[in-house]
């Protein structure tokens, strides 16, 4: 399910594309909640505020005041110990309230909370999504283009490698191509663990009405088992779908099918651990690095084997 979605707003130039992307895939009845971390020093919102940390203690401090309910938790930057108190003090975190009201009121008729937290970012996320049993996290990742490692050191990769739940990825330079999501396309290997992802992405495409498109990357040494059995638990769950079946460079072929099937999402199982069959990890990450459209990931469950 991802009826209760998590968009973290990091006060950068690209929550604004993160925020359309989440829009779109909370279409049809899902309910949003708005997450800023503040800082333990004051500064502006506007300035990117994710990778700061605070260990300031949590506590109620304000409230604010759109139909959605808001709440700010952790202490003023003065509670913290060698800060002293200053005038803005209560103005950053007033200003950090209103910021998430500012897209609050772009969500008309759409249920949530906007959330205001201090602490380590990977931290505050993970702590919230478990406080309001989030099924999805939307965010924006820094990825760049060329040899940089999207994946080392990141916010955005430690909540996705210390939580199971899928994380919706916006990097820079992505274009908003319509305002629902139409087609979102599904790159799968041979192993199990690679269809964990439609868990995620079947109800997502019934409820806003998307067309998932299945893209077996194939192994010509080792052929996988193929979509038919795929295929069958997408129509029972009433979404509609399609498939084609290709060979090759996985990342080449899941960016080259995304731009010509004209796919509005791509949605995968996080990298494996060796020997898994799962894509590599260099896929997702030359994917995210080049790709115009979001990408939306998942760790595979890993489940512990009995015994006897």
């Amino acid at each position: 399910m991802s009826n209760r979605i998590l968009l973290t707003l990091d006060g950068s130039a690209m929550d604004a594309a993160a925020f359309n992307e989440a829009k779109r895939v909370a279409a049809g009845g899902a309910e949003m909640h708005l997450l800023h971390v503040v800082p333990s020093r004051a500064v502006p919102v506007g300035t990117p505020l994710m990778g700061m940390v605070d260990t300031a203690p949590a506590r109620p401090v304000a409230v604010g005041g759109t139909g959605a309910d808001a709440h700010v938790t952790g202490g003023f930057p003065s509670s913290a110990p060698g800060n002293a108190a200053t005038e803005d003090e209560p103005r950053i975190y007033d200003q950090a309230v209103r910021y998430l009201e500012d897209f609050r009121r772009r969500l008309p008729g759409v249920p949530g909370q906007d959330l205001v937290r201090t602490g380590a970012p990977a931290d505050a996320i993970l702590e919230v999504a478990l406080m309001f049993n989030i099924d999805l996290i939307v965010m924006s990742t820094h990825a760049r283009t060329g040899m940089a490692r999207w994946f080392l050191g990141s916010v955005s990769d430690a909540v996705l490698r210390r939580s199971q739940l899928p994380v919706l990825l916006v990097r820079k330079g992505i274009r908003v191509r319509s305002e629902r999501l139409r087609r979102i396309l599904v790159p799968l290997t041979g192993a199990a663990e690679s269809r964990a992802i439609l868990s995620v992405v079947k109800p997502l495409a019934l409820r806003v009405r998307a067309e998932i498109l299945l893209m077996e990357v194939v192994d010509p040494i080792h052929p996988g088992p193929g979509l038919e059995k795929v295929g069958r638990d997408i129509t029972a769950s009433g979404a509609s779908w399609r498939s084609l079946t290709v060979t090759g460079d996985p990342a080449e072929e899941i960016l080259r099918h995304a731009r010509s099937c004209n796919a509005d999402l791509i949605a995968m199982s996080a990298p494996g651990r060796r020997g898994s069959n799962l894509f590599d990890r260099s896929v997702p990450e030359t994917v995210l690095a080049r790709i115009d459209r979001p990408i939306l990931l998942q760790n595979p469950v890993i489940h512990a084997k009995r015994s006897h």
